[in-house]
Formats: C-alpha cells, structure tokens, sequence
C-alpha cells in the first residue's frame, strides 16, 4: 500500500502549477506579430504596435510557451516584452517582464540568473509603486531560495510577498500558496493548511479555476501527511473539478494520482484502479511519461491484489514498453 503521507507519494509540491494551454488570446497574439512581421501585410491601425500593447501580447505568448513546458521559447517571449516596456520607460512592464524571465529561468535550471532577475524585478516594481508588481517580484525572490533548499530565507521572503500584497487580489492567493509550500516542506503543516485555505478562498471567489486546482492539490497533500486523508479525498476531487474547468492537461493526470492513492490508503482498491487508470490515459494522450509510468507502475501493482492478471500483464508490457522509448532502445 502506498503511504499517503510520504512526500514521494504526491511528488514535489510545486509551488505554482502552470496549467494552462495556448489561450484563444495567445493564438490571436501570435497570428498578429505573425502578420506585422510580413512587409507585404495590410497595415494594422497604429495603435496595434503600442509598446505596452506589444508587450502585453508577448508576455502571453511566453505564458503559452511557459504551459507547454517549452521554457527556452518562453525566455525569449518575455525578453522581447521587457524590451518592448524599457523602450517606453513603463517601468511597471519591465517589472512583470523581469519576474516572468526570472521564472523561465528557474524553470530552466539557471537558479543564479533568476536570482537577478528577480530581484531586478522588484527593483523596477518599488520604482513603480505598484503593490501586486512587488509582491510578484519577492514570490519571486522566495521562489529561488525554495530551489536553493533555503527554506528560511524563501519563508522570509514568501512573507514579504504576503504583506506587499494587497487584500484580496491574485498576487496575495499566489504568495499564501507560495508560503504554504515552503511551510509543508518545513514540516509547519498546519500553517501550510491555513494558508492553502486563505489562499483557495480568493481564487474561488475570482473563479480562477487553474489556480484554485494548485490549490486544491497542495491542500490535499498536506491534509494527508496531517493524517486526515478522508478530508484529502473530498479537497482531491475539488482539485480535479477546477482543474477540469480550466482544461489542465498538464495537471490532471497529477491530480487523478493524488485520488488513487489516496483511494488505496482508505482501502477502496477497486476505485483506486480506476483512478490510476485514468491518470494514465491522461498522461499518454498529454505525453507526460513521469506520470505515465507512475499509473502504470501502480496499476502492475494493484492488478495482483485485485486478480487482473491479464490486465497486469498488459500493462506490465505497456511500462516495458514506456521505459524503453524513453531510454531510446
């Protein structure tokens, strides 16, 4: 049986999820910088070549990217739209731009170059005066510590970010969820859960679907280390309707886990297969093979106790199979 309350068993908590695809608005985004790169297209009203404009449509085509796990092209995106704000000295735009580069970085593995990004970032955003820009920037700056393995310091700064932030607004439900992570990595798993709550109560509210499912799953996670995995099934299943609603390919197959085993932990093994076996349909039709082989994996193992042994086999050959197209054999 797994140990619902083992960290392995969920994963690395992240601390923001992105779980979003290409937006109808990025797609139109993209056509238009595709036809303002083509000398021979109609030209478009002035204001279309705004530079906050111009920046704003980059910076959602780096969004697109950044969903895609495509963080290189993201990079690039985001570098454009801070070019395109310094041209017009908005100081606020290069703040934005500076922390969406810092968390292409990170997601890149250049922990050093995010650093400076964020904190350039929040320099830009005190120059602004604007509250969210800042509280973003110090996510940020608390966000590098937590790669770092500084719990302290991302703590330090995640409360920055809390405070910085202003009542009820998107940039505040980001730090509450940033600062739970850090908490339930530090074993404060009942100020983590506070925090989760505060922090699900503004996205559902806002009806911010894909961040209320991060939410959601993180809140689970921590109900189930606390030893209440009753409450973390009923928090799991809201995690996969919100992610549901935002069409979250990235996180649903995470979240369909999460219900697995926290089904096997209550002894429900026959709902637990079911669970597993749609996380694994999820992760092979959105080519996540982590999460594949994860479902996969577990349903070899509950396919013995529930006496599918043709159905073990199969999917016995399927992970055989998973494993070898990964290593190239």
């Amino acid at each position: 049986m797994t140990d619902v309350g083992s960290t392995k068993a969920w994963g690395r908590i992240p601390l923001r999820r992105t779980k979003r695809g290409l937006s109808l608005a990025v797609l139109c985004a993209a056509a238009v910088l595709a036809i303002a790169a083509c000398s021979s297209a109609p030209k478009a009203p002035e204001a279309v070549f705004d530079a906050a404009n111009k920046a704003a449509e980059l910076s959602k085509l780096g969004d697109g990217f950044m969903a895609k796990r495509q963080y290189s092209a993201a990079l690039e995106y985001y570098r454009e739209a801070r070019a395109a704000s310094s041209s017009v000295d908005d100081v606020g735009g290069v703040a934005a731009a500076s922390s969406s580069e810092g968390r292409a970085l990170l997601a890149l593995g250049s922990a050093d170059e995010a650093q400076a990004e964020y904190e350039a970032s929040q320099d830009y955003a005190k120059m602004s005066g604007e509250a969210a820009a800042l509280s973003r920037a110090q996510a940020g700056l608390g966000e590098a510590a937590f790669a770092r393995g500084d719990l302290a310091l991302a703590l330090e700064r995640f409360g920055e970010a809390v405070a910085s932030a202003g009542a009820g607004s998107k940039a505040l439900a980001v730090a509450l969820h940033d600062r739970g992570v850090a908490e339930a990595a530090s074993g404060k798993l009942d100020e983590a859960i506070s925090d989760y709550r505060a922090a699900e109560a503004s996205n559902l509210k806002e009806k911010r679907w894909a961040e209320l499912g991060a939410n959601r799953y993180a809140l689970a996670s921590a109900l189930a280390r606390s030893g209440k995995p009753e409450e973390a099934m009923r928090v799991a299943l809201g995690a996969l309707e919100a992610d549901k609603k935002a069409e979250n390919a990235v996180s649903i197959p995470d979240d369909l886990a999460a219900l697995a085993t926290l089904a096997e932990t209550l002894g429900e093994n026959a709902d637990a297969w079911n669970y597993w076996r749609r996380s694994f349909d999820a992760a092979e039709a959105g080519e996540n093979t982590t999460a594949e082989k994860k479902a996969l994996a577990a349903l070899v193992r509950l396919a013995d106790a529930l006496g599918k042994d043709a159905d073990g086999k199969r999917y016995s050959a399927t992970l055989e199979r998973v494993e070898d197209t990964k290593t190239g054999k």
